[in-house]
């Protein structure tokens, strides 16, 4: 069989298509061949499981985070922006009516290693994850227990392909290949679907680190995400310190675009004095030139969100109480940085495989918590009398939803949390204040001791 395509313009081609698996492609001044022969993949497979491989967990990033974290007299509180539908109010009602709260507050962070891998099974590949247990109690200015939570992080692997020997965290491995053997074949009934020695595609992990949580309000969360390295000494060099956030940059507010203000125009760009139309009272409220005369006054957005704008309690006030994360930021200034990890979680991706937001029935019907994302930066920093030790920041954002906004649409409360901590250890004994306990806890340490939880996941 030919078939010839006489073609007039430009750079014609002429497509032979013989008897023979082999198709020849012929340019003007330039012959190329395509060919049916099989090409080398460059998704070549994991290196093959031997016995029980690996005995110890890879931690990766996450090893540097086994420690109990805390905030230090002399240094930055934590803080929380927290919307909440008020009282009387029912999932009827215009957004409007709501109740806003933000306070500082101290907390204790504890993450233990658990040393021994947690295997997952897949056919042709096996993942062996490295989990590290955290535990996290928040008391206010009152010492008040405002939150208490507990959790695990995972190391998933190094997510790349084609697989190195050499890989950043390849030591020991994570991922694994597992072709059928004459044994599982038989004692699995293989026959006829599957014979000794097949394999199915190598799976790729998206994301290298995952996060699940229980909040005791009500919500179980699974968030998934990769980290990024910045040292002084790479090149091109990094920024001198993380790079939180711009001044006013929508994702990081404690007002989200559902809810009517928007920066640009409602918050002077570049600077962190507070809005003249902060200081007028509600019904003098006009959110801008042509607006409607009925979103005028105590209708407007504005009108709405003043008391975000004017909060003043609990050590909370602006320009915090609108963004939050410029507690971090102000507080680096003048820090040497070393180096610094940026941790990236979240529980929803533009594709893929999702994480979760899961709510008891009491949360999902009046107060949905739809999303969460987390950054977190591990950075070792030099203090002024030339000892390096290690921050921890963090910035999370929690997407609730609750009552109907003035068009209609749902609207989207952030509630923000950030915080900086230093390990116990690193923390002199003056500067340290008193150790937070749950009802049900001992004494916290200072370094908990790596622990041992055997799984039996044996090869059969």
């Amino acid at each position: 069989m030919r078939v010839t395509f006489e073609l007039t313009r430009r750079n014609d081609i002429d497509i032979s298509l013989p008897s023979e698996p082999v198709v020849n492609v012929r340019r003007k001044n330039k012959d190329c061949a395509m060919t049916s022969k099989t090409q080398q993949s460059s998704v070549r497979p994991y290196p093959e499981l031997k016995g029980n491989e690996p005995t110890v967990p890879q931690f990766g990033i996450l090893d540097k985070l086994h420690g109990t974290w805390v905030n230090w007299k002399g240094g930055p509180k934590g803080l929380h922006t927290t919307p909440m539908p008020s009282p009387g109010t029912s999932s009827e009602t215009v957004f409007g009516v709501f109740h806003f709260k933000s306070q500082q507050y101290r907390e204790q962070l504890t993450f233990s290693k658990v040393n021994a891998p947690v295997r997952n099974r897949a056919g042709s590949n096996e993942q062996f994850n490295g989990p590290v247990k955290y535990e996290t109690a928040i008391i206010d200015n009152n010492n008040d227990l405002q939150h208490f939570e507990n959790g695990m992080y995972l190391w998933l692997g190094d997510n790349t392909m084609p697989w190195e020997e050499n890989g950043q965290y390849q030591n020991p491995r994570t991922m694994f290949s597992r072709p059928s053997t004459a044994a599982t074949v038989d004692e699995d009934g293989g026959v006829p679907v599957i014979g000794p020695g097949e394999q199915g595609p190598q799976f790729v992990p998206p994301h290298s680190i995952s996060r699940s949580g229980v909040i005791p309000h009500g919500t179980t969360i699974h968030l998934t995400g990769n980290v990024t390295h910045f040292d002084q000494n790479q090149k091109p060099k990094p920024p001198e310190r993380p790079e939180i956030a711009k001044l006013w940059e929508q994702p990081y507010l404690s007002i989200s675009p559902t809810m009517g203000i928007d920066p640009e125009r409602d918050l002077i760009p570049g600077s962190l004095k507070k809005p003249d139309w902060t200081t007028k009272p509600r019904d003098e409220q006009i959110d801008y030139l042509g607006q409607p005369e009925a979103h005028q006054g105590v209708n407007s957005a504005r009108a709405y969100f003043l008391n975000i704008f004017n909060y003043n309690k609990y050590g909370a006030k602006f320009p915090y109480t609108v963004q939050p994360n410029l507690l971090l930021s102000e507080f680096n200034e003048g820090l040497n940085f070393k180096s610094y990890d940026l941790i990236e979680l979240d529980s929803q991706h533009d594709t893929g495989v999702q994480g979760a937001t899961v709510n008891n029935v009491m949360i999902e019907r009046y107060c949905r918590v739809v999303r969460m994302r987390h950054r977190m930066w591990l950075e070792r920093i030099e203090l002024e009398n030339g000892k390096e030790i290690d921050q921890l920041q963090y910035e999370q954002i929690v997407d609730f939803e609750f009552m109907f906004g003035a068009s209609g649409e749902t609207t989207q409360w952030p509630h923000i949390q950030v915080n900086t901590l230093r390990r116990l250890e690193d923390i002199p004994d003056e500067d340290q204040y008193e150790a937070i306990k749950l009802p049900e806890e001992d004494e916290p340490v200072a370094k908990p001791k790596a622990r041992v939880h055997c799984m039996n996941h044996k090869a059969k």
